[in-house]
């Protein structure tokens, strides 16, 4: 039995039958966790516009977090893992590693300020002007819906990016 070391605690591997149940649970987990995120923002929207005399504006601002979090997810998770991995450096050639690591670095940053903006918001729009908890709440779902929608994109990177032979590849014929 192989062990894998991270920060020096070494850590048993799976046995291979639990491995594709913790695939498809981890999928299954990053969709909802992406589900629910864009469903807390969607319910924020909702209680916004049905409001009467809600104190403050429900503006295109306020999507701009969840888009940039969800580019985020879908670039990160384009990359595989394998490419972040080769260490061929030269002055010739492709630079697929270099090129993967850019790209994997643009994903995160976009995911990193998903949540950074959705936090401004909430603070600029709700928290200084002292709103009423109610309307509080809908600030509150959209850092819900980027901190989710992050949460989600992890937890896809960690399942398909592990040692598992039945990858989700689509091959041509």
């Amino acid at each position: 039995m192989s062990r894998v070391f991270i920060w020096n605690c070494n850590l048993p591997r799976l046995p291979s039958a639990w491995s594709e149940h913790l695939h498809d649970g981890g999928t299954y987990v990053s969709g909802a966790l992406f589900t629910l995120g864009w469903w807390f923002f969607v319910d924020g929207l909702v209680l916004a516009r049905t409001t009467e005399d809600y104190p403050v504006k429900f503006g295109f601002e306020d999507w701009i977090p969840g888009i940039l979090c969800t580019l985020g997810m879908m670039i990160t998770n384009s990359i595989d893992l394998s490419l972040l991995r080769e260490d061929s450096f030269g002055y010739g050639g492709s630079n697929l590693a270099g090129k993967a690591k850019l790209t994997l670095f643009i994903g995160i940053a976009l995911l990193a300020g998903g949540l950074a903006g959705s936090l401004t918001i909430l603070t600029i729009k709700y928290i200084v002007p002292q709103v009423d908890a109610s309307v509080l709440y809908i600030g509150f779902t959209n850092v819900i819906q980027t901190a989710a929608i992050l949460l989600s994109s992890i937890a896809l990177w960690l399942v398909h990016n592990s040692d598992y032979d039945n990858q989700y590849n689509f091959v041509l014929n």
